[in-house]
């Protein structure tokens, strides 16, 4: 017991909206963890689906405390009342669609105490879908990615430049607490790009971002979720803005200044192609305009995608 409380307390933070089908999954793999010293927090932002009832009547689920939100406010602003309730001096984030690894935060707390100028610890993930049957043939969410955007990663640190150019997926995001205080927390208005909005802010600050090139999350996608082929105009749009605002924060990023514009010209080819996707055609051909002029190579880009590759790649922006 005593070596158990020498280790810093996790806080896992699980937002959640009418996932009652899902959450028992989530909060299993919670249960599964190696790592001893964990709080877990469910904020219900107004479930319909008797979400809580139901959490309540789980003695399984009794480690959990379940925090309601006075109304339906969104994911981020679950997020951000879950770290304000939060008494573990780090912070991981999986949604209640979603579930970690055993491993995961034993491997998140090895790296950031390790390394402790870390303000962010991320990995990869498998996928599955809504039966919880895995995608893709096992291949991960950074295999796909890498390879349609032609951008290997591996393990270590990413600077602002790095993660400028390629963002990585949103399960298990681990940050200790006291990084929000100085880089403000998750963007409601941005969302689903908060995420990748956090990751540019915390490595602006001078935070080492952490990769970890291994699955340690499940991440699970079905049609109710926020990003996805149905919303993918927004995503796209929401991505600029994070792009946008980064160079706006950190306008030393234009040293490098063919990578930044290579990067920003995809950044619209794929709103482009999610406008036309969503038969928004004028728009889009009008984005993609804008992209081939900003670098030609765009073009070069989407021939030689193919039109499954290119549903995944605007449904992922």
């Amino acid at each position: 017991m005593h070596e158990v409380m020498q280790l810093p307390l996790v806080t896992i933070i699980i937002p959640t909206f009418n996932r009652r089908q899902w959450i028992s999954i989530c909060l299993d793999s919670i249960k599964a963890q190696t790592y001893p010293h964990i709080e877990t927090l469910v904020i219900d932002d107004g479930s319909t689906d008797g979400t809580v009832a139901w959490l309540k009547s789980q003695p399984d689920y009794s480690f959990a405390r379940v925090h309601e939100q006075p109304k339906n406010g969104g994911a981020s602003v679950a997020r951000n009342d879950g770290i304000r309730l939060a008494r573990g001096e780090l912070i991981v984030f999986i949604d209640s669609d979603d579930a970690l690894l055993p491993n995961h935060i034993e491997t998140a707390v090895n790296v950031l105490r390790d390394h402790p100028n870390t303000g962010l610890f991320c990995c990869d993930s498998t996928i599955n879908d809504s039966n919880g049957e895995i995608l893709f043939g096992g291949r991960t969410w950074h295999q796909i990615q890498s390879e349609l955007r032609n951008h290997p990663v591996q393990t270590g640190f990413r600077n602002l430049s790095n993660i400028f150019e390629f963002s990585h997926i949103f399960p298990g995001f681990t940050l200790p607490k006291a990084v929000f205080d100085n880089v403000g927390y998750f963007d409601q208005s941005i969302l689903p790009m908060d995420d990748y909005d956090l990751m540019l802010r915390v490595a602006g600050a001078g935070y080492g971002v952490y990769y970890y090139n291994q699955p340690l999350a499940l991440r699970r996608e079905h049609t109710g979720q926020c990003s996805g082929v149905a919303n993918s105009v927004d995503t796209c749009s929401k991505q600029m803005r994070a792009l946008l605002a980064a160079l706006q924060r950190n306008p030393e990023l234009w040293k490098a200044s063919s990578t930044i514009k290579r990067r920003l010209a995809s950044a619209k080819m794929e709103l482009a192609l999610s406008r036309i996707v969503a038969g928004e055609r004028a728009r889009g051909f009008g984005t993609l305009l804008q992209a081939v002029a900003t670098d030609p190579a765009q073009l070069f880009r989407v021939a030689h995608l193919g039109r499954r590759r290119l549903r995944r790649l605007v449904a992922s922006a």
